[in-house]
């Protein structure tokens, strides 16, 4: 039987669990971040194709509602900004608290490392949700093993209570946590992020509505609030402050909560690739800062729709032939057709970019065209695996098993020829 598990049970955890009911979740504890309750005003159901699904597949109704936006600056609130002063919004995110008196917006702005947490939008069409009635929808689903991890290898997981083989691993605790357990500490880049539940609105009551605002000027530490359940609001501050400081820096604020989170504000970083059999699932765990809750219930899913996407083309492919009365003779004419038909696709691609040396007029790029191309060539490599029997599992083992070979390949050819080089300058010596 595999071995499958998913550490970390927040909500990307649980929406994975959901969707993946064979894999049993690793974790001392239940929520994750959603355990604090100001989140639910930050963790936001967006109205996308994939939430409506999971929302349908939870059995629960809920009517998306707009979440208003509005920008403070120069004390007026402005209902859209221009790219500038977005710009300006995003270097102050990205700046601690204490090195706000500093900032030059005019060297800043063009040197943010991580731009998407602008935003283009004045709302966003989300669905109102209790997080602990999410939770406790999603736990009913879940199988838990309540252990706290302590050492992550190739194969094996280790927690406080025993040692467990895994054949997939899905990470959802944060990446500098997980590579740290896995005995490869990466220099991933973050800020803390601090949050502060008050009484204390952040502007004078007016009749402009709002749900969030994000506050431009560096006079002032918060960059943005969200209205937040009864009465309250929450204060996001870029930095660590303390509960003394935040009394002293803001004095007129009633704190209900204050909390700082270590890795509240990430860097997004592409190269945070997990090693073999495992897979990272939500913002924290892949790094990346535009990761939504949808895009974690896509990745949920993506498991059932390659099964489905399988399933579709071989049932195109049946129109053609009889799965069950190949004989070899047939299998190699059919894979030969696929192949050439893949080469001539392979072909069409290749005349959607600009690759001819004699080419005296360059053509804009249709990005749309070269998907269809690279979709076809798609189609038809999943026929040749089904004209000769393969499965998906085949698909998966056999990429892992080849994987390990061209990586040992590699580190041969990387050893040899480092070698070759320290002779040379040895002779030169």
């Amino acid at each position: 039987m595999a071995k499958k598990f998913i550490i970390g049970a927040g909500i990307s955890g649980l929406i994975y669990a959901f969707y993946n009911r064979d894999f049993q979740v690793l974790s001392p504890d239940i929520g994750g971040k959603l355990k604090h309750s100001y989140l639910s005003s930050t963790i936001l159901l967006h109205d996308t194709a994939e939430t409506r699904r999971f929302i349908s597949d939870l059995g629960i109704e809920l009517k998306a509602v707009p979440h208003l936006m509005k920008y403070h600056y120069k004390g007026k609130l402005h209902e859209n900004i221009p790219a500038s002063l977005k710009e300006m919004m995003v270097a102050k995110k990205l700046t601690s608290w204490r090195d706000l008196n500093t900032l030059n917006f005019d060297v800043e702005v063009h040197n943010v490392p991580d731009n998407t947490l602008s935003t283009n939008d004045i709302y966003i069409p989300v669905f109102k949700v209790s997080t602990a009635q999410l939770i406790k929808l999603l736990a009913k689903h879940t199988t838990f093993m309540k252990d706290r991890v302590i050492r992550i290898t190739a194969d094996e997981i280790v927690t406080e209570k025993k040692r467990l083989e895994y054949d997939e691993l899905i990470s959802t605790i944060p990446a500098p946590v997980f590579w740290k357990l896995y005995g490869e500490p990466k220099k991933l880049q973050y800020l803390p992020e601090t949050f502060i539940v008050s009484k204390t609105a952040p502007v004078q009551e007016n009749k402009v509505p709002w749900d969030l605002i994000y506050f431009l000027d560096k006079e002032t530490p918060f960059t943005r609030v969200n209205k937040h359940k009864g009465g309250q609001y929450l204060y996001e501050i870029t930095g660590a402050m303390s509960e003394k400081e935040v009394r002293k820096h803001l004095p007129d604020l009633d704190i209900q909560y204050c909390y700082t989170d270590p890795y509240g504000l990430l860097m997004t970083d592409l190269n945070n690739i997990p090693p073999p059999k495992v897979r990272f699932v939500g913002r924290f765990a892949t790094w990346r800062h535009s990761y939504k809750v949808q895009d974690a219930i896509r990745d949920s899913l993506a498991r059932y729709d390659f099964l489905s996407m399988w399933n579709k083309q071989k049932e195109f492919n049946a129109h053609f032939f009889d799965y069950n009365k190949l004989t070899v003779d047939e299998q190699q004419r059919l894979a030969k057709d696929f192949i050439l038909h893949i080469l001539d696709e392979t072909h069409e691609m290749l005349n959607e970019a600009n690759w001819k040396m004699n080419a005296y007029q360059y053509k804009a790029i249709d990005r749309g065209k070269l998907r269809e191309e690279w979709i076809d060539i798609f189609k038809y490599w999943l026929g040749i695996g089904q004209v000769w029997g393969f499965t998906i599992e085949d698909i998966f083992n056999e990429f892992w098993r080849k994987s390990a070979i061209v990586d040992e390949r590699y580190r041969e050819y990387i050893n040899a020829n480092s070698n070759l080089v320290s002779s040379r300058n040895n002779e030169g010596d």
